[in-house]
């Protein structure tokens, strides 16, 4: 009996040891590939530019008034620690970013696994197989996306939708992770008040499935709701002009334009997500886990926000799509296929399938890397201007060429914006007014900083519009270039450059 109790221990240590080996290599090349990712696709345009902003805040101008974001201040703080750390260092922000959210990473993945064990119930949970799928949906799922708002504020959410998944198990989260569960869920709230329906849906599905009214008020809610209303007095304190110039914009020429519900769904990210969340459904068919639920109430209230948004841009559907694979691989390892592996290989299959489709759809954003390339022709480190409404006209492009931003704007987009609701019929009554406003502010801030800063270099787009044409018509603007000479087009797109700059050669 002693042998045969030795010889089952050492199988099982023997079997351990093997499943950590595979799991430690799985890890490595789930990070090998997210790290080649980062090396292989160009930066993310949104990122980059609210790197300049930072940079342009640090040196001293007015969030919202010197620099004009339509995002919340964290949408440019959060980016503050990595441009003083790349200063410290002597290197560019980009790659610290990249950095520290391989960091934020670790460290959201290492408090939900300390969660996680408090609870016999998800023990299924604690194999260590599962960082490997866990860590690809975080660091190479989103490619180009990487960095964004939304992937910040997902990873920061992680510890908190890990908390209800411990009490919708009956288990209590420790103070230091009921601490870290409601920083977190408070950060996420702070990139976006849509994240509000990923939040409250999983905390009433966890009270549905407790049949307690009390998960409502637990310490993670508290200190979440304390996190946003600190957040909101900042805001109001320190930058009013997001309230009384940004908010007014947004309202009037952002918010009104988007994709119609039809065409959302018709999305890449829509078509993904739902075939994610077709798969859950399947699988909880043979087992119905607390745990899938709450993460599904999570997905489905960040799809709530993506349709609520209207754009159908890819990285605002990173958190429904990610949230929605997490809740996949945690459904996947509660079911024993058993003798029906070719029902969990095609399980696997599927995920995969989708899992690739979406990471194409995340790498669909604007690239004009060969635009950049022609600037670089005409002297280095310009002073660059884009008169577009394309931001990702002149991000990354200026930073990649060490450059300077005139512009208090990454693009021309309330123009932009304004232009296309005039064309489809979009202005509401009485706003016409208010709208011709907003157009006016954003042409006298243009003007300005052109004043100020005259810029070596200016891209005109007349791909995506016919900006040419709209300086031509200005006789203000049409003044202030006079000084510029066509010295190239890459697509449709001018680059002009000052004349002094192009006899010089600089």
């Amino acid at each position: 009996m002693t042998i045969l109790l030795d010889t089952t221990a050492q199988r099982t240590s023997a079997l351990r040891l093997g499943r950590g080996a595979a799991a430690a290599l799985a890890l490595i090349l789930v990070a090998v590939a997210a790290l080649a990712l980062r090396r292989v696709l160009p930066a993310n345009n949104d990122v980059s530019w609210l790197l300049t902003a930072g940079e342009q805040v640090l040196a001293g101008k007015t969030l919202y008034a010197g620099v004009i974001e339509t995002n919340p201040p964290i949408a440019v703080l959060a980016y503050i620690p990595a441009i003083l750390i790349a200063r410290a260092l002597g290197v560019a922000a980009e790659p610290v970013v990249d950095g520290l959210m391989f960091v934020a990473m670790a460290a959201a993945l290492g408090c939900v696994a300390a969660m996680l064990r408090r609870s016999d119930r998800l023990r299924d949970l604690h194999d260590p197989l599962l960082l490997a799928p866990v860590l690809a949906v975080l660091a190479v799922l989103p490619t180009q996306e990487f960095g964004q708002r939304e992937h910040i504020a997902l990873i920061a959410g992680l510890p908190f939708f890990a908390a209800l998944m411990l009490r919708v198990n009956g288990a209590t989260p420790a103070r230091w992770q009921i601490v870290a569960a409601g920083l977190g869920a408070g950060v996420m709230l702070a990139f976006k008040p849509h994240f509000i329906f990923a939040f409250a849906g999983a905390v009433v599905v966890t009270a549905v499935l407790r049949r307690s009214w009390r998960i409502l008020f637990v310490p993670e809610n508290w200190i979440a709701g304390v996190v946003v209303l600190g957040y909101m007095a900042i805001v109001a304190i320190l930058f009013p002009e997001f309230f009384t110039v940004v908010l007014p914009i947004a309202r009037d020429v952002y918010v009104p334009v988007g994709r119609s519900l039809p065409r959302m769904m018709a999305t890449m990210g829509a078509v993904c997500w739902l075939g994610v969340m077709l798969i859950i459904l399947l699988l909880q068919q043979a087992r119905r886990d607390r745990a899938v639920m709450v993460l599904v109430a999570g997905s489905l209230g960040f799809a709530g926000a993506f349709f609520m948004q209207h754009k159908g841009w890819p990285y605002q559907s990173y958190p429904m799509i990610a949230l929605a694979f997490l809740a996949a691989i945690t459904a996947a390892a509660s079911v024993r296929f058993g003798a029906q592996r070719l029902v969990g290989l095609s399980v696997v299959s599927a995920l995969i399938a989708l899992f690739v489709s979406a990471m194409a759809w995340f790498t669909d954003t604007f690239n004009a890397q060969p635009l950049q390339a022609a600037i670089a022709r005409h002297g280095d480190r310009p002073a660059l201007l884009a008169i577009s409404g394309e931001p990702g006209i002149g991000h990354p492009a200026v930073r990649a060429l060490h450059g300077t931003w005139v512009s208090r704007e990454a693009s021309l987009w309330i123009t932009a914006h304004a232009d296309y609701m005039k064309r489809h019929g979009l202005i509401p009554p009485g706003k016409a007014d208010a709208l011709g406003r907003h157009v006016a502010r954003e042409r006298a801030w243009l003007i300005e900083d052109i004043r100020r800063q005259p810029p070596t270099v200016v891209v005109v787009d007349n791909m995506g519009g016919r900006w040419g044409e709209w300086i031509a018509a200005d006789a203000e603007l049409s003044a202030l270039l006079k000084p510029y000479a066509k010295a190239d087009s890459v697509g449709g797109v001018d680059i002009l450059v000052r004349r002094a700059a192009a006899v010089t050669g600089r």
